[in-house]
């Protein structure tokens, strides 16, 4: 029956499918996912976009992420090991990750970085110096300028975009993205405050702040622009999904339930398995069924409808594996 279902001509829609049984899902994820992950690993411990490709920071960082949350095995900790240790190697003077190698910068692949070593022995001050950059980096809005320049355009606008809020760009010393400062407030949140820098907790409301400010017209989040010429900014499931990520410990919040709501209603229309993935990872983030979804992400994998590469793995195993999603939760500080 699972066979027949999975042999299935996908119509544009999530097809229906035998009711999904939660012991598929670590199966699932030991038999295709981390086998991926492990074969993709290269030489330097680091991971690239696609398999044995130039080891980058974010790719490593997703790798890592989704093997914490799978059962331990030997070769799976031999792995995170030097996963861990290329991201050692690979942090900046001043406590950033660059998105490329051998770029001088620091990026918003910082927030990433500390998500995937926060916890671990041996990387306690790895992720300190990352949380200390992050909450120092400001965005370009920030600057003097940019504020003056604020006051006069207040003056001639009656658009909803409080631009006083803030949160995390793209680039260094350029203006707040919704991804971004989702990133960097899924680690805030997941950070033991005992090592929170004493500026995380402004940034953290900032960021909030903003989120909610920047959501689309009706529901769901896109780059970061709700509204454009007075026309309403189209939402995107990818930029919904982690900022509803970012703010899960306010389920209680308009904007929250109606982007649910508005993601929701998009289930059944995604053809993407990357927006697949991430739609489960919210849906079990925020305790809603996923179950069909689930069955579809796996039916895509089976017929070869995907990429192959490395996030979007990562992400389908976070989506799959049913464990307790610690990425998302607080952490203990770690140790040497």
């Amino acid at each position: 029956m699972l066979h027949n279902a999975l042999s299935q001509t996908r119509t544009g829609r999530v097809p229906v499918l035998p009711k999904f049984r939660d012991d598929m899902r670590p199966a699932f994820v030991e038999n295709t996912c981390l086998p991926f992950l492990l074969d993709a690993q290269n030489e330097d411990g680091g991971w690239g976009f696609r398999a044995h490709s130039v080891s980058r920071a974010e790719p490593t960082a997703w790798a890592l992420i989704a093997l914490a949350e799978s059962a331990p095995a030997q070769a799976q900790e031999e792995a995170a090991s030097r996963g861990v240790q290329f991201l050692h190697s690979a942090q900046l003077s001043d406590g950033s990750w660059p998105c490329s190698p051998g770029l001088p910068e620091g990026s918003w692949v910082t927030s990433l970085a500390c998500v995937a070593l926060l916890g671990r022995e041996k990387s306690s001050e790895n992720g300190k110096r990352g949380l200390g950059w992050l909450c120092k980096e400001m965005p370009g809005e920030t600057g003097t300028l940019r504020r003056i320049m604020r006051t006069f355009a207040a003056k001639k606008t009656d658009g909803t975009q409080n631009e006083s809020y803030f949160g995390w760009s793209w680039t260094t010393g350029t203006s707040s993205w919704v991804e971004p400062t989702s990133y960097a407030m899924i680690l805030l949140h997941a950070v033991p405050h005992s090592i929170l820098p004493a500026d995380a907790k402004h940034r953290m409301e900032m960021g909030e702040a903003m989120l909610c400010n920047r959501m689309c017209p009706g529901g769901g989040w896109n780059c970061g622009n709700p509204m454009v010429y007075g026309v309403p900014g189209e939402p995107q499931i990818t930029s919904t999904v982690w900022a509803l990520l970012a703010l899960k410990n306010h389920p209680e919040r308009t904007e929250v339930q109606q982007s649910l709501e508005w993601l929701q209603g998009k289930l059944n229309a995604i053809q993407s398995p990357v927006s697949l993935a991430l739609s489960v990872i919210a849906m079990n983030a925020y305790e809603k069924p996923a179950a069909e979804l689930a069955l579809a992400l796996q039916a895509m994998h089976e017929k070869n409808e995907i990429l192959w590469n490395v996030p979007e793995v990562a992400w389908s195993a976070l989506a799959l594996s049913g464990g307790a999603q610690s990425w998302l939760k607080m952490k203990s500080a770690g140790g040497d």
